[in-house]
């Protein structure tokens, strides 16, 4: 059967089920839609939890201009309802960050992802395979190929796009250039020896590595607008960039890492991307893996709003699919988390994000929901580690354990 037909087929499936969630989910609002008060006294109800008020005095009580959307749209979605709100202007908040760490702090999530709304997840984003190599490509198109020059105006010199290490960095580029020179360390890398970095983004690690290490690099990447920056960048240093996905990878290296790009696997294709690690890592090699994921099972996996409007098809891991994953082809060697300096760094960019928004918006011609759909974005991404329901985790993997043992740096 060819690709075309596979993606044909998945996406026909996909779609079926998109409509009877749609369906399931439009019965169960019909029936809260009886009476408006109810309706309202719900969402009022669950924010009570996290002393928020609609209309309050702290500065994160939420402001809403529009009620009706406001609480509608919530009922329907919670996610995609109340960020799309926000976007378009159906409310405000003077501190966006507070009032989803409340959120997070308080569980509000953990009631709304019940047994049924769990299972809705399920068939949403688990039944269907939406990582396939056809499907892969989207969140290039989507989201990395934005526009470089929306990246430049928030990331830092290096265009390092995951969490910095602010063990003793004073701002963000030294936290970026601590995780880089951490990897390094943690990776015990020697001159001559060749990398694999997949999804190498615009080329910072890979050029950090070569530059420091006397290392020769690959680097992967399935955005073509990051693919272009990273030759640019990389120019005459032993670094090779291929716009190719990494189940197409077939050729031996001393070391691989891959920072950031995990959440794009797919838990259909966990086993398939250690797989790959495995086949093309030499026998006394090391594998770095930096990632984003969620400890307990309350805290959902992928948001709707995420979904459609930041990381299409992407979904975090739970730590036990990265241990059943790597299961009898790696031996764990380090485990590190550090994602209260996600906080740090999202804050960072959305300093960043703001000073350099004039400039952005008339270059590129952006409107005031595209600054709100950023800022949103990095605010609550920014509560939801500081809350520490989401972590950052950096993992050493060895294929058959490190003879004389490993020794963890931090």
């Amino acid at each position: 059967m060819s690709s075309k037909v596979t993606t044909m087929m998945t996406n026909a499936v996909h779609m079926l089920l998109v409509s009877i969630v749609g369906a399931i989910k439009w019965f169960e609002i019909a029936t809260y839609k009886w009476t408006n008060t109810y309706l309202r006294g719900m969402v009022d109800a669950a924010f009570r939890k996290g002393k928020l008020y609609v209309d309050g005095p702290k500065p994160y009580d939420p402001q809403v201009k529009n009620k009706e959307e406001f609480y509608n749209r919530i009922i329907e979605n919670p996610s995609l309802g109340i960020g799309e709100c926000y976007m378009e202007g159906h409310w405000e908040c003077e501190d966006v960050e507070e009032f989803t760490y409340q959120i997070f702090m308080n569980k509000i999530i953990k009631s709304y992802m019940n047994p049924i709304n769990k299972f809705l997840n399920f068939l949403l984003f688990k039944v269907v395979n939406l990582q396939t190599k056809q499907r892969a490509w989207e969140v290039g198109e989507k989201h990395y190929d934005l526009g470089n020059d929306l990246f430049e105006s928030f990331l830092d010199p290096s265009m390092n796009y995951s969490c910095g290490y602010w063990k003793t960095a004073k701002n963000l580029h030294q936290a970026q250039l601590d995780k880089m020179d951490l990897i390094g360390r943690k990776l015990k890398l020697k001159p001559g020896m060749k990398v694999l970095d997949i999804g190498c983004g615009w080329g910072g690690l890979c050029k950090y590595l070569a530059e420091n290490y006397g290392v020769s690099v690959v680097g992967c990447t399935i955005s073509v607008e990051q693919a272009k920056i990273a030759r640019e960048r990389c120019a005459n240093l032993p670094i090779d960039i291929r716009l190719v996905d990494y189940r197409d990878l077939d050729e031996k290296f001393d070391r691989i890492v891959s920072v950031g790009m995990f959440e794009h696997v797919g838990t259909s294709n966990y086993r398939t991307f250690f797989e790959v690690a495995n086949k093309c890592m030499n026998d006394e090699g090391l594998f770095l893996l930096h990632t984003i994921g969620v400890s307990h099972n309350w805290v959902p996996l992928i948001e709707s709003w995420f979904h459609k409007y930041i990381f299409p098809n992407g979904i975090l891991p739970y730590h036990t699919e990265i241990l059943q994953s790597v299961d009898g082809l790696f031996v764990l060697e380090d485990w590190h988390n550090f994602s209260t300096y996600y906080s740090n760094t999202l804050r960072a960019w959305k300093d960043n994000f703001v000073k350099n928004w004039p400039k952005l918006k008339a270059a590129k011609k952006l409107d005031e929901k595209f600054f709100r759909m950023w800022t949103y974005y990095l605010s609550i991404s920014s509560a939801a580690f500081r809350s520490r329901k989401y972590q950052v985790w950096q993992v050493v993997l060895s294929k058959d354990g490190m003879l004389g043992g490993y020794e963890s740096v931090r």
